[in-house]
């Protein structure tokens, strides 16, 4: 009962000013790896980027997409069909194609939900005090892109739709289909070749343009996003992020054995290969946050990296109702004629919400009050619930 009361008040009280202000004053994000197998580090201002050569591969529409795709309905994405085996080569980035509906207008309730979510951003950015820019909370431009031919103002949230939306961005930038494909550079360093990152005063002076651009971040439950990245990047053995397996399984033996290594799109791991278990990923994380570490840019708060409550976006979409968001956001800046949507490396198998609820109910309470310590105000800015999670864990 003890351990439930505590959980309780996790969710609903204020938590410490230090690890709030601890989180928002670490923007500059150092990662070892970026979406879609782009590896960035970072020092100051500079950034030096490593990619192995690598060939994204698409899969094509089967003939079940015509019954499928009815005019007038939301994007809708083609799953495996047997040409998928020879298209998608098992290790290499997963691509599937996607049809945008013939004709689209938004519902008035899709219009009253996207109106909404801003005016509860606004209410809760005024409760936090987070509002106005202070010496310690400042814009992060970081991660935006601006295409000013379109009108089109971009945050890109890793772990949250970002390679699908690197490719649409890519290809109105005047990248060809066939050039994405063949490219051996990664959707970011190609993005970065046309989309030079912008200054703060960059970017305010873009969003005060008149007319005002169609500006957007797409978030998604923190909770999911974070075992998103840890499947991504841990659990499948990405390259750059192997190199932290020996210094975790050693200072965090406590927590349990590593765990056996998951396939990557197909491709089955090395015979015996192990990956630190998701208890131990967790409480290193959580340790790093503690020591004042900067956080990786796959699991870093949304509200810090994309600052919105100093970004007055137009569209907050979300993950959970992305098709419809993202016909909003494509047909209201009438990019519909020129992108052609693909869905870029969506988890085969086990969706991330079942996985989620097994992977997030071996954490001990501890373990869960501090991850709801670090997501607070995303939780909060962004309204998601995280009961589900509460009282599954272990008592330790």
């Amino acid at each position: 009962m003890a351990s439930m009361v505590v959980r309780s008040v996790c969710i609903c009280a204020t938590v410490s000013v230090f690890l709030t202000l601890n989180i928002l004053l670490h923007v500059p994000h150092t990662s070892p790896s970026s979406e879609s197998s782009s590896q960035v580090t970072r020092s100051s201002a500079a950034v030096k980027t490593f990619n192995k050569p690598g060939k994204n591969l698409v899969t094509r529409s089967s003939a079940a997409v015509k019954t499928f795709n009815k005019p007038g309905k939301n994007l809708q994405v083609t799953r495996s069909s047997a040409a998928v085996k020879t298209l998608n080569k098992p290790g290499k980035n997963l691509i599937e194609e996607a049809t945008l509906p013939a004709t689209w207008s938004p519902s008035p309730e899709l219009i009253q939900r996207l109106e909404a979510r801003r005016q509860h951003l606004h209410q809760m950015c005024a409760k936090e005090g987070l509002d106005q820019p202070t010496e310690q909370y400042q814009i992060n431009a970081w991660e935006f892109l601006i295409n000013k031919e379109y009108g089109l103002v971009w945050c890109n949230v890793f772990k949250a739709a970002s390679s699908t939306w690197l490719w649409n961005f890519n290809l109105l930038a005047g990248y060809t289909q066939d050039e994405l494909l063949s490219s051996n550079k990664s959707p970011v360093q190609l993005a970065r070749l046309v989309y030079p990152r912008p200054t703060p005063e960059e970017l305010q002076q873009v969003m005060n343009e008149t007319p005002a651009p169609l500006s957007f971040m797409i978030t998604r439950h923190p909770l999911l996003r974070l075992v998103s990245a840890y499947r991504n990047k841990i659990l499948n053995g990405n390259p750059i992020y192997k190199k932290l397996f020996s210094s975790i399984y050693s200072k965090y033996k406590k927590l349990g054995p590593p765990v056996p290594r998951a396939a990557t799109n197909g491709k089955k791991p090395p015979k015996n290969s192990v990956s630190p278990s998701f208890s131990q990923f967790v409480q290193w994380v959580l340790d790093e946050v503690a020591s004042g570490k900067t956080i990786d840019m796959h699991w870093i708060p949304q509200s810090s990296f994309c600052t919105p409550c100093l970004v007055d976006f137009t569209v907050l979409a979300k993950v959970e109702t992305l098709r419809e968001d993202a016909n909003y956001i494509i047909n209201t800046s009438k990019i519909d004629g020129i992108i052609q949507p693909k869905v870029i490396n969506r988890s085969t198998g086990e969706t991330t919400e079942a996985l989620a609820v097994k992977l997030l109910c071996q954490l001990s309470n501890s373990q869960m009050n501090a991850l709801l310590d670090l997501y607070r105000v995303d939780l909060l800015l962004f309204d998601y619930d995280a009961s589900t999670y509460l009282n599954c864990s272990t008592s330790t």
